[in-house]
């Protein structure tokens, strides 16, 4: 049997393969994509920390003044609007509020809760019993003095923190000279 000089065993059996080159390690540096992922998941863990705190930092007045208006008593009714009137100031540029008085700083309260809450709260429609209470010209009845009482807690409660929309509401018209 013989083979033609085609198909003749190679002498040495050697394949003629290149020499296999392997890749670079990898690195254990990131690329400028990981980079930036980590510069952006920093970034958003940052402004939710920041949210959090801002959140917390206005709840703390609300449960403050939620706390002080526990410890009175309705018959105190002075010492409720007082209290009404530094929570409003602590949560809404003095400038807006300081000046009013009367209906219009009644209206200013009632405005301040979310519509649908605004029914829940009289401040408006007894705004002239509350003037000669608070002026020491007529004391309220018990019945009067819890329901103002009540709703002062509720405007505590619903209305604080301040809400971004309901703080641009404006009060044009509703001041007295």
């Amino acid at each position: 049997m013989s083979l033609s000089s085609t198909q003749q065993a190679p002498a040495n059996n050697v394949l003629p393969l290149a020499d296999i080159h392997l890749p670079a390690a990898p690195s254990w540096g990131l690329s400028l994509t990981g980079y930036g992922l980590i510069v952006c998941v920093l970034l958003l863990v940052i402004a939710i920390v920041w949210f959090i705190y801002r959140q917390r930092q206005k709840s703390v007045l609300k449960r403050l003044a939620l706390q002080q208006l526990s410890q009175l008593t309705p018959q105190q009714t002075s010492d409720i609007a007082r209290l009404l009137k530094q929570a409003a100031l602590s949560h809404f540029p003095r400038e807006r509020i300081a000046s009013l008085h009367g209906l219009a700083w009644w209206h200013f309260v009632e405005q301040q809760l979310p519509v649908k809450k605004q029914a829940n709260v009289h401040f408006s429609s007894r705004a002239e019993m509350l003037e000669l209470t608070l002026y020491g010209q007529q004391a309220l009845s018990e019945t009067n003095q819890q329901r103002f009482y009540d709703d002062v807690r509720y405007w505590l409660s619903h209305a604080l923190p301040v809400k971004k929309v309901m703080a641009t509401t404006s009060t044009k018209g509703h001041q007295h000279a």
